[in-house]
């Protein structure tokens, strides 16, 4: 029996994020983003998030912009382990694709800007800062079927049977304030703070556990009796050959017997959490904080931008109706158990040109430091960077053209990589624009598909293949007075 399976089925962080930024955290806040991710140096409404030092030099007065977007996700796990082939729903097949979907029909954001005179700015908005959707394993994952199927295969069942799935929904609902103040006509600065309520919930069963025809737990009862008397017989004859002063063969004797009780126990622990169906049911509720700074360099056609936000520490309480056997496996998803889920700090730095009023060139990066938040799934990796590009034209005066590309590239090595926690390095591909109806009110609309590379993970009994397909559509109205 592999134990270290029961242990892996404790990482059940369904992360469910709207498809662009870190791990925890979502940087597409406005529909702006999904036309052109370059903007980490604009100056505009949308920069509340991506540059707040940079409201400073908008016009005095009121600015708005309210946004809408719909994206979907589909997770893609192509697992292959010679034991699938004794699973009664597909016999013989070694290979098995297991999809996760979904879909966040709704993701709103609001920001908002008041500058008081040449000095003064506040800002505020509201977004959901990472997860945003629910995710639907209809037909479970390897790892359920890894824990039933590859252990009932360790104890000799020539076949099984189960029936799994899983869903996870994850909400990071961000509120931010904050103000700006400008040093000189060039250079602005901004504090801020965000604070972060998190809603998580994960519902799942497997169900209907056979071996070779019979309950597994009935089945497992009896391969843990039969290995005990097993141990019992070895034991015995241990005895018998060290007392006829035969050492070598009493030493095989000795340790088939201990081979034998621990497979009887094994055998017995998996008899016993296999008496009922596993069914998980919990919620997870937490608050955070996160102090925001950052900087804008004016110069002109050019603008320059950095921002840091600081690590929010994010400790989530359960709140679950699980079976016994699913809080025996994972007692931190028991009820009332507390676990800390911190999203990680990020740099941003970018810049803009303008070499004509009417054309703009953007550039971003972005750094997460997801090594040093605690409760990350990255251990051995690297942390995460982010490098965008983006360009804007103005057609006439009331069309906007743009396009823009991201490279997000995750640092999970083999051993970060899970089934429901993983994230696949990706280029996205933003396009869309802008009509302007006057010079106090603008729609924008855009969509960006990514594209993912695939990770292959390779264990002792076979092999998982990760991947994801995503697609995300927006529209904002930016207004002000």
């Amino acid at each position: 029996m592999n134990k270290k399976l029961l242990i892996g089925a404790a990482a059940l962080i369904v992360s469910t994020s709207t498809f662009a930024g870190g791990i925890l955290t979502n940087t597409n806040q406005n529909a702006t983003f999904l036309r052109n991710p370059a903007r980490d140096a604009v100056i505009a409404i949308d920069g509340v998030y991506s540059n707040p030092a940079g409201v400073a030099f908008l016009p005095e007065g009121f600015h708005f912009s309210l946004s809408w977007q719909a994206a979907v996700q589909q997770r893609e796990m192509m697992s292959q382990h010679n034991f699938f082939a004794l699973n009664t729903a597909n016999p013989g097949e070694t290979r098995k694709e297991f999809l996760g979907k979904a879909k966040a029909p709704v993701i709103p954001s609001f920001q908002a800007a008041y500058i008081f005179n040449d000095k003064w700015s506040v800002s505020a908005q509201f977004a959901i800062g990472g997860g945003g959707g629910k995710c639907d394993f209809a037909d479970g994952l390897p790892m359920f079927e890894k824990l039933v199927g590859g252990n009932l295969a360790t104890a000799n069942a020539t076949s099984y049977g189960l029936t799994q799935n899983l869903t996870g929904e994850q909400y990071l609902y961000a509120l931010q304030v904050g103000g700006t103040y400008k040093v000189t006509d060039n250079v602005s600065v901004f504090g801020g703070v965000r604070g972060v309520l998190a809603n998580s919930a994960y519902t799942g069963a497997i169900a209907n556990i056979t071996a070779n025809g019979v309950k597994g737990a009935t089945y497992l009862g009896a391969v843990s009796q039969q290995a005990a008397a097993g141990a019992l017989q070895a034991a015995d004859a241990a005895t018998q050959y060290a007392l006829a002063g035969m050492a070598t063969e009493a030493a095989q004797y000795q340790a088939m017997a201990q081979q034998l009780a621990a497979a009887a126990e094994t055998a017995g622990t998996y008899a016993f959490l296999m008496q009922e169906d596993f069914n998980l049911d919990c919620s997870q509720s937490g608050f955070g904080i996160t102090p925001i700074v950052g900087v804008d360099v004016n110069l002109g056609k050019w603008n320059l931008a950095a921002k840091y936000e600081f690590r929010t520490k994010l400790e989530l309480e359960n709140e679950s109706a699980n079976s016994q056997n699913v809080d025996m496996m994972m007692p931190a998803y028991a009820n009332g158990a507390k676990v800390r889920s911190d999203i990680p700090a990020l740099m941003t730095v970018g810049a803009q040109y303008s070499p004509i009023e009417a054309l703009r060139f953007g550039a971003g990066f972005h750094y997460y430091w997801d090594k040093k938040a605690q409760g990350s799934p990255i251990k051995e990796g690297d942390n995460t960077w982010e490098a965008i590009i983006g360009v804007e034209g103005d057609l006439n005066e009331h069309w906007v053209a743009s396009f823009g590309l991201q490279r997000t590239q995750y640092g999970f090595a083999d051993s970060d990589m899970s089934d429901t926690n993983f994230n696949t390095s990706s280029y996205g591909l933003a396009i869309g624009g802008a009509y302007k109806f006057s010079e106090t009110l603008k729609l924008n609309f855009g969509y960006t598909h990514s594209f993912y590379d695939k990770h292959e993970v390779i264990s002792a009994t076979g092999s998982d293949i990760y991947t994801r397909k995503s697609d995300a559509v927006g529209l904002s109205l930016d207004f002000q007075f």
